[in-house]
């Protein structure tokens, strides 16, 4: 989410908007030397009410300008007709942190969404699940683009370990990480070597549940890799692999793919969108991904895969342009209508 908030910011701020981030790291600054955040703080407030409370004073101070929020909860509740989220997945909607979240993101949500003239989805799947559970509401797909160290063609370097499949992503309940572990525990290739990359803070816990399943020899864990050190990574890795329930866009697929990795991917909605054309899709309960693996290395060639996905990125990459351009014109204008006549999905 930090990488797609960041693509964001870049991109409007290229186009000469104001760009404010408002993200839980600026929160908890604020309530480091805000006496008022400070006061809710140990009032026990909930954290999503301080956030409100902390960005309308930015929005005061600022003018009162368009606001753009990135993810569903940063949506708030002032200003209806100077908010366009732009949304990227709807994870807490079926995954919340706990039950007061599951209130604010499946009936305060619905309701607040109504209320926006647009919204952006980074997929027609993500935009079609918007529209199913927060009401009949205007969408525009605007993808996203992936860093550019990933298209660079000069470094095919292939030297270093080699891996069966490389798979990313977080020990969220909705990735299906256990689903990895149960893969590689179940066969019998112990020459097969796995690459998973996670954040920094999960890295312990992975790697505890690996010893405990004995797999630290077949699976090595990654954590904080700098753009080259991961489009290495991908170069040396067969297939990438996805096990996920919930996915917006799955841009580590589309990262991987660009390098020539084959994604063999859950049968879903944003899956078949990204990928189904040159990857592999497995049935979502199917766990005997070897077979699909095997697939994928017989028959799908890498060169034409990253052919595919680049072409897909250049699609991608015209999506963004349009969409970040429209809300800049929105920014100037301070209104929505102009941009959405005539173009409901």
């Amino acid at each position: 989410m930090g990488r797609f908030l960041m693509h964001v910011a870049g991109s409007l701020k290229a186009l000469g908007c104001r760009v404010i981030i408002l993200s839980a790291k600026e929160l908890a600054i604020a309530k480091l030397n805000n006496p008022l955040l400070k006061f809710f703080s140990r009032m026990r407030v909930p954290w999503l009410a301080i956030y409100w409370i902390y960005a309308f004073k930015v929005w005061r101070s600022a003018g009162y300008p368009l606001m753009v929020p990135t993810s569903q909860e940063w949506v708030v509740p002032f200003g209806f007709s100077k908010q366009i989220p732009i949304y990227h997945d709807l994870t807490q909607y079926f995954y919340p942190r706990h039950r007061k979240t599951a209130l604010y993101y499946r009936y305060y949500l619905r309701w607040v969404s109504g209320k926006l003239a647009l919204v952006y989805c980074v997929s027609n799947s993500t935009g079609r699940m918007v529209r199913r559970l927060l009401g009949g509401v205007n969408y525009r797909v605007c993808g996203v683009p992936i860093d550019r160290e990933f298209l660079k063609r000069g470094d095919e370097s292939t030297v270093g370990e080699r891996f069966h499949f490389v798979w990313v992503g977080t020990l969220g309940e909705h990735k299906n990480y256990r689903g990895v572990l149960d893969y590689v525990h179940s066969i019998a290739d112990a020459t097969a070597n796995v690459a998973m990359i996670i954040s920094r803070v999960d890295v312990a816990l992975l790697n505890h549940e690996i010893r405990a399943r004995r797999l630290g020899e077949r699976i090595k864990v990654f954590s904080n890799l700098s753009d080259h050190d991961l489009s290495g990574i991908y170069r040396r890795s067969e297939t990438v692999l996805s096990t996920s329930q919930l996915e917006g866009f799955c841009m580590p697929v589309l990262e991987a793919a660009l390098c020539g990795c084959i994604p063999v991917v859950p049968n879903r909605a944003t899956f078949r969108e990204n990928f189904g054309r040159f990857g592999v899709l497995v049935p979502p309960h199917d766990a005997a991904y070897s077979n699909y693996i095997k697939i994928a290395n017989a028959k799908v060639d890498r060169q034409k895969v990253m052919e595919d996905a680049q072409a897909l990125h250049k699609t991608i990459c015209e999506r963004w342009r349009i969409s970040m351009g429209e809300i800049t014109t929105t920014a100037v204008l301070g209104r929505t209508n102009e941009i959405i006549q005539g173009r409901q999905q």
